[in-house]
């Protein structure tokens, strides 16, 4: 539990060389807090619009791999309850926490609910660490699974229940678009994909030029849902960090790399980072839709003049162990299923 940044960063004046991360990593650069990350309005692709709506949300995830979507339908005091909620799972005492942090790998791969610092990759190894903590456990469709959450908040498992029911349906919304935009045959989403909450909280911290929230990285499933508060998400365009604005109650969405996969090389997966600041704690309530196990080039997209850019491959048992491997840098985890020109 000493691990915990939210146990003992209050007390710090310095960062920690545990958490300086090497020169070349640290957010040295001013980065531009831009407004032109694409926001699509997701009431209007119930009517006339929503070809306008699939094809301003195709453009996004070509050319950014992130959009922001409002008029969502998830209701606005669900989304607060929520980050209430973790906000106060957060703040609870380290005795509170310590039955979460422990085993961290073996309750991740159980799907578990499970409470480390820095990255699932970084527990306890002596590398350095990112600044912040993250609890992360399975969304089963059944629900068997709220018996590993926590129970304290005593209405963590109500809330987050009801949030993650909501928030997987937002998911079948934006997944139909992707699939209507790729002239993917109807349905091709509709199937039963994973689900997990990945929520972080990244304290003040008293050096941001230091260390990084989190590092570059492209996510490893199909697309990620994110609720923000607090600016200090930053993703890469044209080789520069460009920062993007919180919008209240709007969601994030970024494409991940399995999309990048089943699009034939169509829709980027974009590299993304958190920085922290000296003032306010930052909490992100992340929620990742999983593919299914295999995962390859959709067949009505490839062909004689469109050949397949990438192999099938397992998710779970090949890519996934490749991706956590220190090797799997932005998209190098894909290296390894490319098809040879």
């Amino acid at each position: 539990m000493a691990d915990l940044i939210s146990s003992w960063s209050n007390k710090l004046e310095a960062v920690p060389p545990s958490h300086c991360i090497p020169l070349h990593e640290r957010p040295v650069d001013p980065v531009p807090i831009v407004k032109d990350i694409p926001v699509i309005d997701l009431e209007k692709a119930k009517g006339e619009e929503r070809l306008l709506v699939v094809q301003q949300l195709l453009k996004a995830c070509e050319e950014y791999g992130f959009f922001q979507v409002i008029n969502h339908g998830v209701r606005e005091d669900l989304m607060e309850e929520a980050m209430e909620v973790y906000k106060e799972f957060f703040s609870l005492p380290v005795e509170e926490k310590a039955h979460y942090a422990k085993e961290a790998a073996n309750n991740t791969a159980r799907g578990a609910a499970t409470l480390y610092s820095s990255s699932a990759k970084h527990y306890d190894s002596e590398e350095h660490r990112y600044w912040r903590d993250v609890l992360e456990h399975s969304c089963n469709l059944d629900g068997q699974d709220k018996i590993t959450w926590p129970d304290n908040p005593p209405r963590y498992r109500e809330v987050i229940g009801s949030y993650s029911d909501e928030v997987r349906k937002l998911s079948k919304v934006i997944l139909g678009l992707v699939s209507e935009g790729l002239g993917l045959e109807a349905g091709y989403f509709d199937k039963e994909l994973g689900q997990r909450m990945l929520v972080n909280h990244y304290p003040a911290c008293p050096n941001p030029s230091l260390t990084l929230g989190v590092g570059g990285h492209c996510d490893p499933n199909l697309i990620t849902i994110i609720q923000q508060e607090v600016y200090g998400l930053q993703i890469l365009k044209d080789e520069k960090w460009i920062g993007v604005e919180p919008i209240p109650r709007a969601f994030v969405v970024n494409s991940g790399l399995p999309l990048t996969v089943i699009s034939n090389g169509k829709l980027a997966s974009v590299a993304h980072r958190v920085v922290t600041n000296t003032t306010q704690a930052r909490t992100s309530i992340g929620t990742f839709i999983c593919p299914e196990d295999v995962v390859e080039p959709a067949k009505s997209l490839v062909g004689p003049n469109n050949p397949p850019l990438f192999k099938s491959f397992k998710w779970s048992a090949e890519f996934m162990p490749h991706y956590l491997s220190k090797k799997s840098v932005y998209h190098a985890a894909l290296e390894p299923f490319k098809i040879d020109a």
